[in-house]
């Protein structure tokens, strides 16, 4: 067995879930509306309403994950495994609604259990 050096590291990684949201305009606000997520906000500009679907989408994927509810959640708002291969691809391909926009949710994920680093 090779001496220990006593080095020792954290392990931490982080995914990225990839939605997308579309703004209309009602009266003096623009709402922004995350289909995915059945996430709806408001602000009073464009900017402002995808800025806060992004904080009310990644603060509700957090939640999710922190209370342990994340699979129930998105089962129940129609979510399923991929099955295959070309799952990716489709998803890719698939047609979005006009004046869509994609959004980028990281979700980071931790491993708190310390290691020693045999080198």
């Amino acid at each position: 067995m090779a001496p220990s050096s006593g080095a020792f590291m954290s392990v931490a990684f982080q995914a990225e879930f990839k939605l997308f949201g579309v703004i209309k305009r009602q009266g003096g606000w623009y709402v922004a509306y995350c289909p995915p997520l059945d996430i709806t906000t408001q602000g009073r500009t464009q900017a402002e309403a995808k800025e806060n679907l992004k904080e009310a989408s990644y603060l509700f994927m957090v939640s999710c994950f922190e209370r342990g509810t994340f699979e129930q959640a998105v089962r129940e708002l129609g979510w399923f495994i991929a099955k295959g291969n070309g799952s990716a691809e489709h998803a890719k391909s698939a047609k979005l609604p006009e004046g869509a926009f994609h959004f980028p949710i990281p979700i980071p994920f931790g491993f708190e259990k310390t290691v020693e680093c045999r080198v």
